[in-house]
């Protein structure tokens, strides 16, 4: 329900989707809403020492060819809550730091598929080792139900699909960020605006279809994967790249929604929409800083120390192979 003045009239902030200046908004605080500020800038700023020390970690324990990977997957989470801080202080650039943060997770999601070949010896091991077996393509979230899909053999071909259905997102979104921002300095685009005549539903459905096209090979890529890497706690990495995603993805569209519904009511100096968008904020800063504690520990290993079955089977038939032209080498 929108707030209305005492004489029964509605507060024209209420009718503003424009949200409020940041010293609107420190004024309005209260004992309370200082606190809150405090702590969840307090927890930002860790997220952010604690990312800087797992890159040192990184760099100490982490082969070269897995670090720069590494490092962007453990970079979302940070980035996430502190874009959201930013918002949060300064709620009028929301759009900027929205932009921000979709265009870093679009990259990490095709880093996460990258990440996972890595993680079974590069893009050769793995096509060695899987020479002989296939995909399964029906897998969420675009075809789980279509359980007739044919499996496809794992060659190259396939591979570089893989690696395009993701990478297209890491492309393409932060192109369609960039219209969206363009569009909306022109005031051509609006977030509560969904009708037919407006870009913003037309763009987010173009998104939406390109987040789907991009998670189908991460979820193919995860069935076929997740035994071999189960050593590398692919799982738990897997939920934390999920949580990420569903949190800052799904949610601000869920609270976009209710905000638009009435459901948020409008608080002065906040409008439905802008005290949403307020609310998405602050909890993601809380989410991200539980997932970026989290990322901490499961990523925290000596990756030296691991070895893969696949590994493992081709330095044994290396061995017995060099064993066998030595012998036949001593006969003759």
């Amino acid at each position: 329900m929108e707030e209305t003045g005492n004489n029964g009239t509605l507060d024209p902030v209420c009718s503003e989707n424009e949200p409020p200046f940041s010293q609107v908004i420190l004024e309005s605080l209260d004992l309370t809403g200082i606190l809150l500020f405090a702590i969840l800038t307090l927890m930002t700023l860790t997220a952010n020492l604690v990312f800087v020390e797992e890159v040192f970690y990184i760099y100490r324990k982490i082969p070269p060819s897995k670090r720069s990977i590494f490092i962007w997957i453990n970079a979302a989470a940070p980035v996430i809550a502190t874009t959201s801080c930013i918002g949060m202080w300064i709620p009028r650039s929301t759009m900027f730091t929205d932009f921000t943060a979709a265009v870093f997770f679009a990259i990490v999601i095709h880093k996460f598929l990258l990440m996972m070949i890595k993680e079974c010896g590069g893009q050769k091991l793995f096509l060695r080792h899987f020479e002989n077996d296939r995909f399964k393509i029906s897998t969420g979230p675009c075809c789980c139900c279509c359980l007739c899909l044919p499996y496809i053999h794992i060659n190259r071909r396939t591979l570089f699909l893989l690696k395009l259905g993701t990478f297209q997102f890491a492309f393409l979104r932060p192109v369609l960020m960039f219209l969206s921002i363009v569009l909306w300095t022109n005031g051509n685009y609006s977030l509560s605006d969904l009708s037919p005549n407006g870009a913003a539903i037309w763009i987010n459905c173009f998104i939406g279809v390109l987040t789907v096209i991009a998670l189908w090979p991460i979820g193919i890529m995860f069935q076929r994967v997740r035994v071999l890497l189960n050593c590398k706690k692919i799982i738990p990495k897997f939920a934390l790249y999920q949580f990420a995603l569903i949190l800052s993805q799904l949610q601000a569209t869920i609270i976009n929604i209710l905000a638009m519904e009435g459901v948020i009511a409008c608080i002065p100096p906040l409008s439905s929409s802008a005290r949403g968008a307020y609310m998405n904020q602050q909890l993601l800063i809380l989410e991200m800083f539980l997932i970026t504690l989290t990322s901490r520990v499961i990523y925290r290993k000596k990756y030296d120390d691991l070895e893969l079955p696949v590994g493992s089977d081709q330095e044994t038939k290396d061995n017995k192979q060099n064993s066998k032209i030595t012998m036949e080498g001593n006969i003759f």
